[in-house]
């Protein structure tokens, strides 16, 4: 259960809201030139600050899975009428046709509607790339009853199993098969043919387990982890994504481990906020109100302004994607607020 005290009047709770800040940021950095160059190491020994780069880069993987969590834990909390589901889904597919049409001509500055109806269908729309995770979202929609069904009858059990079946199907395995393909110079790999959808699928496994720990477990069970512990297995989970993507040697990224990051960083900043003052939670969660409003922005933003945060240079390149970034969730903030309050005013009148 969730510490009362952090339930805001509005219906917000602080500790989601500051995750979907951070998540959100992490978002816009990912489609920036700077996390690109982060991927980008040398032959040969790898050397400290290549390392450190690619720490980075891991990092901001956990930016969708946490989005993920977010969406069980404030999904899966009840049971939802069809009628109530199939208005989100409309809402949802006007919001991502609409945004998909905008993006797609600032990033071209021509629209070809055949084109784009063939690209929509694939989420392959010039500009709109980052909108992936709006048909992921719809397709949890599409299955919320069901997901409601098995979260109503999760136990701690359950969350443990899903979470230990994750770590040896998607983690242990997949690393012990690479360490021996790179030393026999084999390709095992796990069948295709085998889909434990619950455990390897993200957009099914994510909102389970992140309602189950922020909604199922007893308060105990999640936030009397000491700090220290949790910020120890995200950096451990860090490092080995990083070793794992060093010995496949093809620049390919591995993500078995991006899960405990996911989990560590979920409790992390739960626990962190059970001890933030009720202003701090306020600001928080009015912050935190308007990210989905900068996601949906910035990929609209984007062509007309990255070009003024791009200088050459890995680590000038680096700085100024995160300036960019700062930049993109003021302006877009911004103009979801201004909209918030005219939407407000209007429903008013």
């Amino acid at each position: 259960m969730l510490e009362k005290g952090k339930e805001l009047g509005s219906g917000r709770f602080a500790h989601l809201d500051l995750l979907r800040l951070i998540a959100c940021f992490l978002v816009v950095f990912n489609h920036t030139q700077g996390c690109i160059k982060l991927y980008e190491y040398g032959s040969g020994a790898v050397t400290i600050p290549a390392f450190v780069r690619l720490f980075i880069a891991m990092t901001v993987k956990i930016n969708v899975p946490v989005f993920y969590m977010i969406t069980g834990s404030l999904l899966l909390n009840r049971d939802r009428g069809y009628r109530e589901i199939f208005g989100r889904i409309f809402k949802m597919f006007a919001i991502l046709l609409g945004f998909s049409i905008v993006s797609h001509f600032c990033y071209k500055g021509e629209f070809y509607i055949p084109g784009f109806i063939r690209n929509f269908a694939s989420a392959t729309v010039d500009g709109a790339g980052p909108y992936w995770y709006l048909y992921s979202y719809l397709g949890i929609l599409l299955i919320l009853p069901f997901l409601r069904s098995i979260a109503a009858r999760m136990h701690t059990r359950d969350v443990s199993y899903l979470i230990g079946a994750r770590l040896v199907i998607g983690a242990v395995i997949p690393m012990l098969f690479l360490i021996a393909n790179s030393i026999v110079d084999s390709n095992m790999y796990i069948a295709h043919e085998f889909q434990p959808a619950m455990i390897i699928v993200d957009c099914v496994f994510y909102p389970l387990v992140g309602y189950g720990i922020d909604r199922c477990l007893e308060e105990k069970e999640t936030l009397n982890y000491n700090r220290i512990f949790l910020a120890f297995w995200f950096v451990t989970a860090d490092i080995l994504g990083v070793v794992a993507m060093l010995i496949s040697g093809n620049g390919e990224s591995f993500d078995g481990f991006v899960f405990v990051m996911v989990m560590s960083f979920f409790v992390f900043i739960k626990k962190s906020v059970s001890k933030s003052s009720h202003r701090a939670d306020g600001i928080i969660s009015a912050l935190g109100a308007l990210t989905f409003g900068i996601y949906l922005l910035d990929p609209i933003i984007g062509p007309f302004c990255k070009k003024l945060f791009d200088f050459k240079g890995d680590y000038k390149m680096f700085w100024s994607s995160i300036v960019y970034c700062l930049f993109s969730m003021i302006v877009g903030g911004s103009l979801t607020f201004v909209f918030k309050g005219f939407k407000k005013k209007f429903f008013q009148k």
